[in-house]
């Protein structure tokens, strides 16, 4: 019995010694702050992500349709980004939903793009905005259409396409 009683009393012991432990230090990250909204409350890192999201990634993939245009030099119009366009320029048209205000010079202005399609793929480079564009489409120039959908006859062609 007595040593029933001492380990009884061990274990109890070793619980009281337990409780009387150093207190724990919270190291969780604390909680971001809410901004209130008249529709839902979002978190300020989710208005930051939203934003970040909109600019463009290496890597993400967008998919839509291509269309061509005929650049400054043969009766389009002068690029949204600035430069001269001509139709051996190896330059695309980016839709309006992804430039964004096209009275301003927009973030996605000169990055590199891979561009997959029926015919092939090729790298270009954004230089103008497309207002009848959908989000994903992109609007290229005789010589990029070419290489990636075919025949400009066609008109149009399903096109995938990632910044690189």
């Amino acid at each position: 019995m007595s040593r029933s009683l001492s380990l009884i009393t061990a274990i109890i012991l070793a619980m009281s010694a337990m409780s009387t432990a150093a207190p724990v230090v919270e190291t969780t990250p604390s909680v971001p702050q809410m901004i209130s909204s008249e529709e839902t409350p979002v978190r300020r890192e989710d208005r930051r992500f939203r934003k970040r999201a909109q600019l463009s990634k290496r890597g993400a993939k967008y998919s839509g349709t291509a269309t061509w245009f005929l650049p400054a030099s043969e009766g389009g119009s002068q690029g949204a980004c600035g430069p001269s366009e001509g139709n051996s320029s190896n330059i695309v048209a980016l839709n309006v939903a992804q430039y964004g205000n096209t009275s301003k010079k927009s973030s996605w202005c000169g990055k590199k793009i891979k561009i997959k399609g029926p015919k092939g793929t090729t790298i270009s480079k954004i230089n103008d905005a497309c207002p009848g564009c959908k989000k994903g489409d992109l609007d290229l120039t005789p010589v990029v259409f070419k290489k990636v959908v075919g025949s400009m006859e066609k008109g149009v062609g399903k096109i995938t396409w990632s910044v690189v």
